[in-house]
């Protein structure tokens, strides 16, 4: 049962990261209640080791997608509402976290090591993807798609660069540091180690299968007026065709399910015995 005082300090940080939000322009209304109802629920559930990752992916994310925002417009891969994420994308990478530190609360799990690195897995799969989007979009360079190797234009659902593959693996070495602030160890050097490849692994690994499904499975469509390849199902003011993919499966559908495989890969690592990570 969370205490009082982890209430009140989450009822605060969260308020007060909600005003920042609102002013940077990080979420919509949308995204600004459920990343209130996400973050919550894992910093009352989870205390500041659950907590602190998600935070340091929610503000890096946020940065990095208004940084050089103007350039990513003109390529015409930039997020809509000049970068302010939506209920649906704020769900979409952290639905499946929630999801495992209920789990873990509920059944008196926190610290039993499959789950952190499951919930590491899923928070670093969503923070390694969105990194390798929004840095990859600054590459000079058409990307190629995951599948064939082939130039695609930015923003190409299954596109990747050596700038958003950089991106995915160093945002390891921001989300292990302050996780092992707050995570109960008697061998530091040991664990953080661990904890990194688990990291690197799962994330790079989520990532990569997120790239995948959005090369082959994920909706695309060709805009009927401008002939512009988008991601969107209307297209200047018009209702765009479907190029290739499945109708129902969307950025956001993508997303959710590269987290859960982010999540196993990094539960798997731990529960077969291949990665130790002593918790005490």
């Amino acid at each position: 049962m969370p205490s009082l005082g982890l209430i009140i300090e989450a009822t605060l940080v969260m308020v007060t990261l909600m005003l920042i939000s609102i002013k940077a322009g990080f979420v919509d209304p949308g995204g600004l209640i459920s990343s209130f109802a996400v973050g919550y629920t894992i910093y009352v559930f989870g205390d500041r080791l659950f907590f602190v990752p998600l935070l340091i992916f929610y503000i890096i994310a946020g940065l990095m997608t208004k940084l050089r925002y103007e350039e990513k417009r003109l390529k015409g891969a930039a997020e809509e509402k000049l970068g302010a994420r939506g209920w649906r994308n704020v769900l979409a990478n952290g639905g499946v976290a929630t999801t495992i530190v209920c789990i873990a609360a509920y059944t008196n799990n926190l610290l039993r090591p499959e789950f952190l690195a499951a919930y590491l897995g899923a928070i670093s799969t969503a923070y390694a993807d969105t990194l390798a989007t929004e840095i990859g979009l600054l590459y000079p360079r058409e990307p190629r798609l995951i599948t064939n190797m082939k130039p695609v234009p930015a923003g190409t659902p299954g596109g990747v660069s050596p700038y958003g593959t950089a991106a995915q693996l160093l945002s390891a070495f921001t989300i292990v540091p302050a996780t092992m602030l707050f995570l109960p160890t008697g061998d530091w050097s040991t664990v953080f180690f661990n904890l990194l490849v688990i990291v690197l692994a799962s994330s790079f690994l989520g990532s990569a299968f997120d790239s995948l499904m959005g090369a082959t499975m994920q909706a695309v469509y060709r805009c009927k007026i401008c002939g512009k390849t988008t991601e969107k199902r209307t297209h200047c003011n018009t209702e765009t065709q479907l190029l290739r993919g499945i109708k129902y499966i969307d950025n956001n559908m993508v997303n959710l399910i590269a987290t859960a495989v982010g999540a196993v890969i990094a539960y798997m690592l731990v529960y077969s015995g291949a990665i130790s990570l002593e918790i005490s």
